[in-house]
């Protein structure tokens, strides 16, 4: 749950600001500590991913800005691990300069965003405020999309051939085809796999398939 808080114990409630970094360099993670404290933020720095890990499930929602380059464990090893701790947190990688192409690959992985070092207080503080303004919204589709996957997880080898080709649009019939199986056992199949996702219909399966990021498969 997102915590809100009274200031001065009259005004309108407000939703505290948190923000998590992971840095190896000491010098930097304390200077942008400072920064996200002098401006409102609650604030808590760790020096490697494991440290941050061992104390994910204890923390409360928010901003992680995570870097890239980081001994051992990397930014995006992290992200790309796929634990289940990082779906309460919004993730932010930040990155040296010229790491573009690198950065894109973070937010296929699961990044809201990502920012380069240098960068500017006053626009790292503005880009900060705005992701954090969406945040609810952010964390519920992670936790959407999460789910998603771990409802795919379980359908067996065959089920997950019909979903991959049921999101090109492909028929019973040519879904066999391609399988060499008959329509009746592509039905069958299709079937379970509507049960183990538990979803009505298959235009529910459909949007499950597409939260969980699952490639269509096309059907010549």
């Amino acid at each position: 749950m997102l915590e809100t808080e009274r200031r001065d114990g009259t005004g309108p409630e407000e939703r505290v600001k948190r923000a998590y970094i992971v840095d190896d360099d000491d010098g930097f993670r304390k200077s942008l500590e400072f920064l996200l404290s002098s401006h409102g933020w609650l604030v808590e720095g760790f020096a490697s991913p494991e440290a941050f890990v061992a104390r994910a499930a204890e923390l409360e929602p928010g901003l992680l800005l995570l870097d890239l380059n980081l001994p051992g464990t990397s930014g995006l090893d992290l992200l790309e691990s796929g634990i289940p701790e990082l779906d309460r947190f919004a993730v932010i990688m930040v990155t040296g300069a010229g790491e573009i192409r690198t950065a894109v690959r973070t937010i296929k992985a699961g990044a809201i965003d990502f920012i380069e070092k240098p960068f500017a207080p006053a626009e790292l503080l503005e880009r900060l405020d705005a992701l954090d303004a969406t945040l609810a919204g952010t964390l519920g589709e992670k936790a959407a999309a999460a789910e998603a996957k771990r409802l795919v997880d379980t359908l067996s080898p065959r089920e997950r051939d019909v979903l991959e080709r049921l999101l090109s649009g492909a028929s019973n019939k040519l879904i066999g085809r391609a399988l060499d199986l008959s329509p009746r056992t592509v039905e069958m199949h299709r079937a379970k796999m509507l049960g183990r996702l538990g979803a009505a219909n298959t235009a529910e399966a459909l949007e499950i398939a597409r939260r969980a990021g699952l490639e269509r498969v096309a059907v010549d």
